[in-house]
């Protein structure tokens, strides 16, 4: 049966500051369960090892290993922290957990729960070189992986483990490596990701206290992540709406001034329109047809305007590894028709860049307000 200490307790038999324990409880470097009124205990055993990790009660060792704690988590939250691009903060996570556990390589990967699948977003070595992504991975092949995430647990595969997960066993056989070292990435209690640890040269322990030391890392770097996240979020919503307002500013001046020039030719109607939607929309391509008419109008990718390159940019510098949704920079799609359904009016858009929130409706509006006015337009 287990025993319990409370932190007083803890504390004399750690020969630190109560509120040590305190401070290690709460970043998750030393377990503890809590009392119906709230109060911290603490299970012997972990007192024990964490004890043994520092060389037994004596304060000298106490306060060496408090102070590499907090160096690593002080560093850890310093490089992480701050970082709101996703591509810097992969590499600053992969930087800290290589140097933490002294491994080759680290991964970090996003858990989809809906899809049940991971996605790794980067992969980076000891020395912090990229390495190539790996696909999206179904969780149903990796069911430790699975574990990891849902009992959020860390967990060590070394391939000469005759107990280890064979498909955990098997993936470290085809790249070479020999053991593995799993953390999910844990935000308001949920598992959004896994932080993958690997050695290449040897198989691997690691003691309760290193293991509650990455998890504490593990937190840090969740924290991290799901603010870059939003900040890219926020980033790409603030330039879609920018890109949408240019679209409709353009649209504006330009629809009126072709049905004033071109008078009733629909030919050619349909021509500028193509022309017009082609540079309000920033695409790469456009086609309009209309009662058995069509037109259309290019430009280069290259040749894309400022709003578009600029968003395409940054698109890529924020999603830029692989990712769960869909990248910013891939190329989309849009048709839109007469809504009304009396006309065949259709206007097909090829975009650089993934539609912004509002674009497939101002071109439906155009294909609308278009289609009213070829109506009684006769044909070329």
């Amino acid at each position: 049966m287990t025993t319990f200490l409370s932190v007083q307790h803890a504390a004399r038999r750690l020969g630190v500051s109560p509120v040590t324990i305190r401070r290690w409880t709460s970043s998750g470097f030393l377990p503890c369960t809590r009392t119906a009124g709230g109060h911290r205990r603490i299970a012997v055993e972990d007192i024990d090892d964490l004890a043994r990790s520092i060389g037994g009660s004596s304060h000298l060792a106490a306060r060496l290993a408090r102070e590499r704690e907090l160096d690593t988590l002080v560093d850890t939250a310093m490089a992480v922290g701050g970082q709101l691009d996703l591509a810097e903060l992969l590499a600053e996570i992969a930087k800290q957990m290589t140097r933490l556990v002294d491994c080759h390589f680290c991964s970090v990967a996003e858990y989809d729960r809906e899809q049940d699948t991971v996605t790794a977003l980067a992969e980076y070595d000891a020395t912090g070189k990229r390495l190539p992504t790996p696909a999206t991975y179904r969780l149903h092949d990796f069911p430790l992986t699975r574990r990891v995430l849902i009992e959020q647990v860390a967990v060590v595969v070394n391939v000469d483990d005759p107990a280890a997960d064979a498909a955990e066993a098997a993936a470290l056989r085809n790249e070479g490596d020999r053991s593995i070292l799993m953390v999910p990435l844990i935000y308001r209690g949920e598992s959004i990701g896994v932080i993958e640890a690997i050695d290449s040269s040897r198989a691997r322990a690691f003691s309760r206290q290193e293991l509650r030391l990455c998890r504490a890392v593990a937190g840090q770097a969740a924290i991290a992540l799901r603010n870059a996240r939003m900040f890219a979020h926020f980033k790409r919503s603030d330039e879609g709406t920018s890109r949408l307002r240019a679209s409709l500013t353009e649209l504006t001046r330009a629809l009126p001034e072709l049905a004033a020039q071109h008078g009733h030719d629909r030919q050619i109607v349909l021509s500028g329109l193509a022309d017009a939607v082609c540079d309000a929309f920033q695409a790469v391509s456009c086609v309009v047809t209309f009662a058995g008419s069509s037109a259309g109008a290019s430009r280069p990718p290259s040749n894309a305007g400022p709003a578009s390159a600029g968003a395409a940019s940054a698109g890529a510098a924020s999603a830029s590894p692989a990712t769960a949704t869909p990248r910013r920079d891939q190329p989309a799609l849009l048709v839109a028709g007469d809504p009304s359904g009396t006309t065949d009016m259709s206007i097909t858009v090829a975009l650089p860049q993934t539609a912004v929130d509002g674009q497939a409706e101002l071109l439906e509006l155009v294909a609308a307000a278009t289609a009213v006015a070829l109506a009684g337009f006769p044909a070329a």
